[in-house]
This record gives structure tokens, C-alpha cells and sequence, in this order.
């Protein structure tokens, strides 16, 4: 690829290191200097962090600034940070400019199966169902048995109303042969998402024999979707006793319990949920304990725990007059 090429695709940095990696011109690659590479990390960091804030082209001005900090060399921090660019460019509406990154990173790499799924992230949700088809079978064919590429591009495709090109995913995954325990484990959550529970069943089966912890959860949902409660119950407190860090099945736990009116066990996995540093969704964690303590008519803790929350989520207005009814009781 000449470079005259390269720059009419893409005008940034990134794409001039990746170009000059293409034409082998060795005589441009340098080493990154401490301060360098100090600074890269420093607004990597910062991109991160706009992008959580919901700050997108301010997160992909930042993802541009630490690569331009690269000095001439293309490595798993430069291919981190295009990742990272492009999401933030198609959340700030640069779509164009979204595709132009992963184009950088697929004409470095052509059997990077991660630029192909991204891309075709980006054409879904730019409603180009075409593109994007054509874009996760291309990182299919280069990922291996990586099951959970393909459930994550049959949520997407699901999500968008493709349910024709998710399903084939789904078939398409199922082709795959398996011989790992997590390869096990993996077809039986594809099973469940076919709601072909006998088949999840066996799998799951397969790969809990094979000491596959993480089975005992889809299993559990499989039971789940059943309507075996008791035996849903069981499965998730045996995972949970062996990874009780796993915040999502705490919660899980804690709303069946909710459902099924045991409101004290539930209390206790919410607050085993919060035990974990920085669990995800500790406001709705927070909600969910107040409300336990509620029902179970534990007034005085409710307002305890109450009073707290409005301290760190004081513009949550619905909680505020719930605060003036537990002000009564």
C-alpha cells in the first residue's frame, strides 16, 4: 500500500504509523521516550474516563492526543487506543471517521477479527445490516472457537430487529467443535438462547464435570426458564459459594428472592453484592436494600439506609418523597 493511499484514508497519526508498519519502512519506528509514554497513558486514561461521562468527542480528542504521543511505534497500546477512538467516534456521530479507524486497524492487521467486529458493531447501529453481516462473518473466520464473539453479535443483531441473521449466528456457532470445558459451557448458553434446554442441559452438564464453575450459572437459568425455582436456586447459590465476588448473580439472587417474598435472604445478597469494591449499578443496589427493608417492615433501617443514599444521589426526586412517607412510619 503506498502511503499516498493511507493518508487519503485516513489523515491521523495513527494511520501514518500503521502505513509506515505496512511499507516495513523500519526507519520510522523509534523508541517511545518515559515521558512519552507517560503522557500516552495519562489521556488513554483521560479518553476513558470522557467516555464514561458520556463526553465522546472530548474522549476521541484524547484517544487522538495519546496516540500522537507514539513516537513512530505501533503496539498493543497504539491498537488498544484505536479501539477505544472509534467507539468514541461513533457515540460523538462521527460515524465516518468510526469506520476510518477500523479501516486503519484492518489494513495493519487483515486478520484482526476484533477490527471486523467492531466495524460491524458500528454499520449495525448505523442501520447497514448488510456491511455488518458481511463484517462478523469476515471476524468469524479468524476467531477460532471464540463462542462469545458470536453471542455477542447474535445480542446486537437481536437488539437491531435482525432476528434472521441472529438466529444464523447462533447456527453458525453450533458448527464449531468444542473440547473445552469454557468451549462446553459456551455452546450450552447458545442452547439456552435457543430455549433448547435439553441440549443446554447436556452441555452445561459436560463442562460442570470438567470443574467449569462459571456452567453452574447458565444452568441455573436454564432451570430458570423452566420454571424450577427451587432448582435455580440451589444452582446459584452453589456458584455463588464459589465465586462470590460475581456481583450480576448476587443481584440475580437477590431478585428471585425479592419475587418470591424472602425478603431477608434477598437484603443479605444485596449487601454481599455491595461488599465488593465498586460493584456496577451501586445506586440501584442502594434502591434495592431500602426496599427490602420496607417490606420486611424494617422502618428505622430503611431510614438509615435511606438518608445515606440521598447523601450521594440527592437529585433522585422519587426518593426524596419516598424519604417523607418513611418519615411516618
Amino acid at each position: 500500500m503506498k502511503l499516498k493511499r493511507v493518508k487519503n484514508l485516513c489523515n491521523k497519526r495513527i494511520s501514518l504509523l500503521l502505513a509506515a508498519f505496512l511499507l516495513g519502512s523500519a526507519g520510522l519506528a523509534g523508541c517511545q521516550n518515559k515521558e512519552a509514554l507517560e503522557n500516552q497513558q495519562a489521556y488513554r486514561q483521560l479518553g476513558i474516563n470522557k467516555l464514561g461521562e458520556g463526553s465522546y468527542e472530548e474522549a476521541a480528542e484524547a484517544f487522538q492526543k495519546a496516540l500522537d504521543q507514539s513516537q513512530a511505534v505501533v503496539g498493543d497500546m497504539e491498537i488498544d487506543i484505536c479501539y477505544y477512538k472509534a467507539t468514541a467516534q461513533y457515540k460523538s456521530g462521527d460515524v465516518k471517521g468510526a469506520l476510518t479507524t477500523c479501516k486503519a486497524l484492518i489494513d495493519y492487521d487483515k486478520k484482526n477479527y476484533k477490527a471486523y467486529f467492531l466495524r460491524g458493531c458500528i454499520y449495525l447501529k448505523d442501520e447497514d445490516r448488510e456491511h455488518a453481516m458481511k463484517d462478523y462473518r469476515k471476524a468469524f473466520e479468524t476467531s477460532g472457537n471464540d463462542y462469545e464473539l458470536y453471542v455477542a453479535a447474535y445480542e446486537n443483531l437481536k437488539n437491531s430487529g435482525c432476528s434472521p441473521e441472529a438466529e444464523e449466528v447462533l447456527k453458525a456457532a453450533l458448527k464449531l467443535k468444542a473440547d473445552k470445558p469454557e468451549e462446553y459451557r459456551e455452546r450450552g448458553h447458545i442452547y439456552l438462547l435457543q430455549e433448547d434446554y435439553e441440549n443446554a442441559k447436556k452441555e452445561l452438564d459436560r463442562a460442570i464435570n470438567q470443574k467449569d464453575v462459571k456452567a453452574l450459572l447458565y444452568l441455573a437459568q436454564v432451570y430458570e426458564a423452566q420454571g424450577d425455582a427451587s432448582q435455580a436456586n440451589a444452582l446459584y447459590e452453589s456458584y455463588i459459594s464459589q465465586n462470590n465476588s460475581d456481583v450480576s448473580t448476587l443481584v440475580a439472587m437477590g431478585d428471585m428472592q425479592m419475587a418470591e417474598g424472602n425478603y431477608s435472604q434477598a437484603l443479605g445478597f444485596y449487601e454481599q453484592a455491595l461488599s465488593v469494591e465498586n460493584p456496577p449499578n451501586e445506586q440501584q443496589l442502594r434502591r434495592n436494600e431500602i426496599i427490602a427493608c420496607e417490606q420486611m417492615l424494617d422502618f428505622e433501617k430503611a431510614r438509615e439506609k435511606m438518608v445515606s443514599y440521598l447523601k450521594d444521589y440527592p437529585e433522585d426526586e422519587e426518593a426524596q418523597r419516598e424519604y417523607v412517607f418513611l418519615q411516618t412510619r
